[in-house]
């Protein structure tokens, strides 16, 4: 294996790679025998075929290549990164420059270099822990949000009032030209949750089902759609249902309808526990992480890499993506929305994707000197508990059992010991 190595730049290595047939020769063994079990050769059993036999039957040896080329990769530049003793940040880009059989390998790999860091005293770090207490307002706002979820309707043709439901058409104009997303049918509207525009609910109160209204409302100056936000528009409803929505009351019948206990009180107190247990888990997330920003604060870091940082915001920018598709937008709908592109975004995100850099990096140093470890045990106990989850969508299976999201498990768990840890050291 013949290895050059070049550095456009302090924060990149690049390393060309050339390996000869004698340097591949086990993981191409390795390779055909796995191409063996999935195919049928005349006259051997699966995964019984010579190497040779096997290389004609399937056109060449082009295709045992292939599926040796990720071992290939893999095994090679980890003895080379091992040997250099270099850190690197995420997946290596990697380029096969040559891959001709019968004979060898050559490929490229352009790696971001993990810059250094110098960590803070935590001895010197303070961070004041708050109160986690679930108090009474609390439970008694769940309990409220658990009685309107077991509401009962009933249409009545009545004007409609507070705490009823109205199906409505709507239209939402400014300047007679109906606004993008401005129309909706069927819409259903619980009087009293605050879900539309300040003004709006009271524009419905007093109207019955078959009942028409036209009327104009400003957008809040804080709306999240900013070509909106502070500016008047027209608005038309037609009701066409009125519902009487009646809330049952938190009693003993309730509670054993429910199926968590016998009485009331006794679902109030499992409410007072469940709102505890959220407090407190809240809270000491705060903590972790609040600590953690703290020892960012007093470290020192060696130049951190562009590529770092931008990588980091087009993570961000596919999390914001994932979260405005569960909520059932399109992330197109939601860009021309706020008015801005993809890009706009990544540069908005930069200041915090630094910062995310630097709490990795921090955790990844501290985590070194306190030896912070995963073991073996720990991510099959996680992976059994993802399959259980996951029982009913089988198709994820396979990919529960991937190198990839071992790897991920494995990371996850050491980054909560990591966070776990410094927090006890800052609590002391």
């Amino acid at each position: 294996m013949q290895i050059t190595e070049n550095k456009p730049n302090p924060a990149v290595l690049e390393l060309a790679v050339e390996l000869a047939r004698a340097d591949i020769e086990r993981d191409l063994q390795a390779a055909a025998k796995r191409l063996a079990g999935h195919i049928e050769v005349p006259g051997f059993r699966k995964g019984a075929a010579p190497y040779d036999i096997l290389s004609r039957h399937v056109g060449g040896e082009a295709k045992i290549y292939e599926g040796a080329l990720q071992a290939i990769v893999g095994r090679t530049l980890e003895s080379a990164i091992r040997e250099r003793g270099i850190e690197v940040a995420g997946n290596p880009d990697i380029s096969i420059t040559k891959m001709v059989p019968p004979f060898g390998v050559s490929y490229k790999a352009v790696m971001v270099l993990l810059p250094s860091v110098v960590l803070g005293d935590v001895s010197k770090i303070k961070v004041q822990k708050k109160d986690a207490a679930a108090t009474e307002a609390d439970v008694a706002k769940a309990v409220q949000t658990i009685r309107e979820m077991h509401a009962t309707e009933a249409a009545v043709g009545r004007p409609a009032k507070q705490g009823d439901k109205v199906i409505l058409d709507l239209e939402v104009k400014r300047d007679g030209v109906v606004i993008e997303h401005g129309a909706a049918k069927d819409f259903p509207l619980t009087l009293g949750e605050g879900r539309f525009i300040p003004g709006f609910e009271e524009q419905i109160i007093g109207l019955k089902a078959g009942g028409k209204k036209e009327f104009e409302l400003k957008f809040p100056e804080q709306y999240y759609a900013k070509s909106l936000a502070g500016k008047p528009a027209q608005f038309s409803v037609s009701v066409k249902q009125v519902f009487e929505r009646t809330v049952p009351e938190m009693d003993d019948a309730f509670a054993q309808e429910l199926g968590h206990s016998q009485t009331a009180e006794d679902l109030r107190e499992q409410i007072r526990r469940s709102l505890q247990y959220e407090k407190e888990r809240e809270e000491r997330e705060r903590f972790e992480m609040a600590a953690m920003d703290e020892l960012v604060k007093r470290s020192e870091f060696g130049e951190i890499p562009d590529q770092l940082i931008a990588r980091e915001a087009r993570k961000m920018l596919a999390e914001l993506e994932q979260n405005v598709i569960r909520q059932g937008m399109k992330f197109g709908d939601y860009l021309e929305s706020i008015k801005k592109s993809k890009e706009d975004l990544e540069k908005e995100f930069r200041p915090k994707a630094g910062h995310r850099v630097k709490i990795s990096l921090v955790g990844r140093e501290f985590g070194k000197q306190e030896r912070v470890q995963v073991s073996d045990d720990e991510v099959a106990r996680e992976l059994a508990i993802a399959k259980k989850a996951y029982a009913s969508q089988p198709e994820l299976a396979a990919e529960l059992e991937s190198r990839e999201y071992r790897d991920y498990v494995r990371n996850m768990l050491a980054s909560r010991k990591i966070f776990r840890t410094l927090a006890e050291k800052v609590s002391k």
